[in-house]
This record gives structure tokens, C-alpha cells and sequence, in this order.
């Protein structure tokens, strides 16, 4: 195998088996016409999998790595998207900024109580 390749294979097998996951949840959802989305489904099929060892992490971590890096990027379309509901938000920002400011907190919250009891063990 040509030296180049053999740096690109691993790239393109985890891609390969991030977007299989995806299908994977995707066709759940489908199926079993499940009220959540697939893209969901689909990683928590691919974390069981790797918690079970089932999927070996040397796999995914190539691609999940290069996608974790441009994390941001996946961002953007979300921001925009909020722009087209501006007068919503600023009809209604009081209770907005409320709700986020509160469930970042209970957020913050049950994060450091389960750090806190992982740690312990």
C-alpha cells in the first residue's frame, strides 16, 4: 500500500462508520417511527458501541477528531437560522435569556454531582 493511502485509509474507514451510525439511526427512527431524531439515535447506537468495545475507538478517532476541531463550523447555520425568528426573540427576550441563564445552571449543576460521584469510583 502506497504510503499516502495508508495515511488516508483510517480518515476514510472513520468517516465510513460515523455516517453508518448515522444511517443506522436514521433507519430506527424510520422503522420504529421513534420521536427522536436519527442523527441522535445514531450516536447513541455508535456510543454503545464503543462502549461495549464492539466498535474499537482506533476506528472513529481519526474523523471524530478532524470534526471535533471544526466543531464551531456546525454552529454557524444554527446562528443564522435564529436570525430569521428576530422578531420573536425580541418580542420575547426576557423569558428566553431566563430559561437559558436557569437551565445552563441546573446544567452546570448535575454535570459537577456526576463528576463528582465518577470520580469517587
Amino acid at each position: 500500500m502506497d504510503g499516502r493511502l495508508k495515511k488516508v485509509f483510517p480518515m476514510f474507514r472513520s468517516i465510513g462508520f460515523i455516517f453508518l451510525f448515522l444511517l443506522l439511526g436514521e433507519g430506527v427512527k424510520y422503522l420504529f417511527d421513534i420521536p427522536i431524531a436519527g442523527n441522535i439515535l445514531g450516536m447513541a447506537l455508535i456510543f454503545l458501541a464503543l462502549q461495549s468495545k464492539y466498535l474499537p475507538l482506533a476506528w472513529v478517532k481519526p474523523a471524530s477528531d478532524r470534526l471535533l476541531d471544526h466543531m464551531i463550523l456546525f454552529f454557524v447555520p444554527y446562528g443564522v437560522g435564529l436570525m430569521v425568528h428576530f422578531e420573536m426573540l425580541r418580542e420575547h427576550w426576557f423569558p428566553i435569556a431566563l430559561a437559558v441563564v436557569i437551565s445552563t445552571l441546573i446544567t452546570l449543576y448535575i454535570s459537577a454531582v456526576v463528576q463528582e460521584k465518577l470520580e469517587k469510583k
